[in-house]
């Protein structure tokens, strides 16, 4: 995990919803949980299937899935914005 940068994930209302180590370029599709530093909505303690919310609009996020073998939030597009760190 040495390439790639630290980004801020944000809810549309502007909730920080967690920091996350982003390796490689383009869109935020998914979160691996393992690779989120500071969780603030609880979306890392997750089980599978299931469909965390932001805690500042109720609105959500989207869904924790298997991908690749690990455990990741398979984002809802247009719920949330990446903003560098």
């Amino acid at each position: 995990m040495s390439h790639g940068r630290v980004i801020k994930v944000e809810c549309r209302c502007g909730f920080l919803v967690c920091k996350y180590f982003k390796g490689g370029r383009g869109r935020l599709i998914k979160c691996f949980l393992d690779a989120i530093t500071q969780d603030h909505a609880g979306v890392a303690g997750q089980p599978l299937d299931a469909r965390p919310t932001c805690p500042g609009c109720g609105k959500e996020l989207g869904v924790v899935k298997m991908i690749h073998g690990r455990r990741a939030l398979k984002i809802n597009q247009g719920t949330i914005r990446e903003t560098r760190m």
